[in-house]
Parts: structure tokens; C-alpha cells; sequence
């Protein structure tokens, strides 16, 4: 059987901001279709945090207090992922003394994509 969105699910879809990019959608559709009734996907199957938006760039979440702006949320997310993938590659690089292919397994990508990010994150 084919699983539905109702149209206030698909609604609140567009207007939630997803913080947590592309992988919170796709953990909110995984977890509507475990607890939807049926084949049709309501906007409570959802369960989205409460979030208003006081202007057309802000964000706020209720359970946090906190207010991003748009452009922020994207700045910060962007270095938030970049630091926190800088400190998973050192770590595979620490525990592998600095062998680079053995990291990249480590870290289950090709040594090239370590490679890679090594020079984007200036740690070459």
C-alpha cells in the first residue's frame, strides 16, 4: 500500500524550517510512517516542534527560547558541521597516527574524500 500526506501534513512540511537539514525530514517521514494509522500521513504523525515565525527571516523554538534568522541558521550550521567534522577526522587520524588511508577506512570513506576534506578543512 502506497503512504499519503494529508494536505496539512504537506503544509506543515513546507513551513517547518528543518534545522537539522535533509536527515530531520527524512528521520520525520521514517517516524510518521511508524506511527500513522493507515496509508495517510496526518500533520500530528509528524510531530514537529512548535515553531513561529515573528518575522519572514526568524525562527523561534518554543522548548529552546532560542531565534535564528534565516541567513544565521545557515552560517552556523555550515561551521557547526565543518568543526565537528574537522574533529572526527583528527581524532581517525590521532588513533591511526596519522595514516591517512587507514583513517579513511576508519572513517568508511575512499582516500581520496579524506584527502579531500583535508584540504578543505586546512589540515594538511
Amino acid at each position: 500500500a502506497v503512504t499519503t500526506l494529508t494536505a496539512e501534513a504537506m503544509t506543515a512540511l513546507q513551513q517547518y524550517p528543518f534545522p537539522g537539514n535533509v536527515r530531520e525530514l527524512e528521520n520525520t517521514l521514517e517516524r510518521a510512517l511508524t506511527w500513522a494509522e493507515g496509508t495517510r500521513i496526518s500533520a500530528e504523525d509528524l510531530m514537529l516542534p512548535a515553531i513561529t515565525q515573528p518575522n519572514g527571516n526568524a525562527f523561534t523554538i518554543p522548548e529552546t527560547g532560542i531565534s535564528i534568522s534565516a541567513p544565521a541558521l545557515n552560517q552556523d550550521l555550515e561551521s557547526h558541521l565543518e568543526e565537528q567534522e574537522r574533529a572526527i577526522i583528527e581524532k581517525a587520524l590521532n588513533e591511526t597516527r596519522w595514516n591517512k588511508t587507514a583513517a579513511a577506512k576508519r572513517l568508511g570513506i575512499t582516500f581520496r574524500a579524506l584527502r579531500y576534506k583535508l584540504k578543505k578543512l586546512d589540515l594538511e
